[in-house]
């Protein structure tokens, strides 16, 4: 296991009266055909907590029928949302993932390790990055940037938060952060209908995000920018190795890239009247981060 890197941030109070064990924080909406999977990967957990805000669906029922404990919350967006959860955990580590993720025999059992372990070292890692794979067209996608795609999962309670604004969100350790083996298995596009309807949405919230901070665009910069995505991604990211599936990510990750932009352009000109903006919360509420993250990365 790769040594840890020491971090900037100290936390203020490095006692804990939480007991040795694990959390495991899933937010949710409307997941109930996912969650399942997920929940039965983590039942090794001492405490599966479920924060949901506001599913039309059975998810809440099916967290329960798994023992997780349920809490019913208003979307205020991701790291709100998320470090809520993390402060209902009562255990000392947590792990968060989301509802389309389930972990793998081998991060299990190294997740169990770590959390494990009676002695806790004063300088040890207080978090732990995670690998994601994920499954798209009928395989797993091992290069195309979509892997390893190395965020941190795992960290003692109170010793790391998300922070970020509405579109991105990261986990700010305060301390030494290592990395564990195995991997998240990501099972995120149901097709290619489903891919493309959220790089509609998610463009037009990058594009917001972008133009709120004052960026400019061009319609030869957006050009620019998706063929350059789509020779990063197919090329120099190996995308050709990953097949036909390859292909397609790098196309749709140009046109991405594409909408992105001429919807900035379109934004800097005030074109924009037959439609109001999306609003990025309510966005964000029907969206999960990780996949914007995935498509800026491709």
């Amino acid at each position: 296991m790769p040594g840890p890197e020491t971090r900037a941030r100290v936390r203020t109070d490095q006692t804990t009266d939480r007991p040795d064990g694990l959390s495991v924080c899933i937010i949710t909406l409307n997941e109930q055909d996912r969650l399942p999977r997920c929940l039965d990967s983590v039942s090794f957990a001492d405490e599966l907590i479920v924060v949901d805000s506001g599913s039309k669906d059975e998810t809440a029922a099916v967290a329960r029928e798994r023992g997780a404990r349920v809490v019913k919350r208003a979307f205020e967006g991701f790291v709100i949302q998320k470090n809520f959860a993390i402060s209902l955990a009562r255990f000392e580590w947590v792990l968060v993932i989301d509802a389309d993720e389930v972990v793998t025999p081998e991060l299990a059992r190294a997740i169990q390790e770590v959390t494990g372990r009676d002695d806790v070292q004063a300088n040890g890692p207080v978090a732990y990055r995670v690998a994601r794979m994920s499954y798209y067209l009928g395989r797993w996608i091992r290069h195309s940037g979509w892997y390893p795609d190395y965020n941190i999962r795992l960290f003692r309670r109170g010793f790391a938060s998300f922070e970020g604004g509405t579109v991105h969100e990261t986990v700010v350790p305060m301390g030494p952060v290592a990395t564990l083996p195995g991997h998240l298995e990501h099972y995120s596009y149901g097709d290619i209908s489903d891919h493309l309807a959220r790089i509609d949405a998610y463009s037009t919230l990058l594009a917001q995000d972008k133009h709120r901070r004052g960026k400019r665009s061009s319609i030869p910069w957006a050009i620019t920018k998706s063929c350059s995505k789509f020779f990063l991604t197919y090329v120099y990211r190996l995308g050709f190795l990953d097949g036909y599936a390859g292909l397609v990510i790098a196309v749709l990750g140009a046109y991405y890239n594409f909408l992105k932009y001429v919807k900035l352009w379109e934004l800097n000109h005030g074109l924009r009247r037959f439609r109001p903006i999306v609003d990025p919360a309510k966005l964000a509420r029907d969206a999960a981060e990780v996949e914007i993250r995935m498509l800026e990365r491709s």
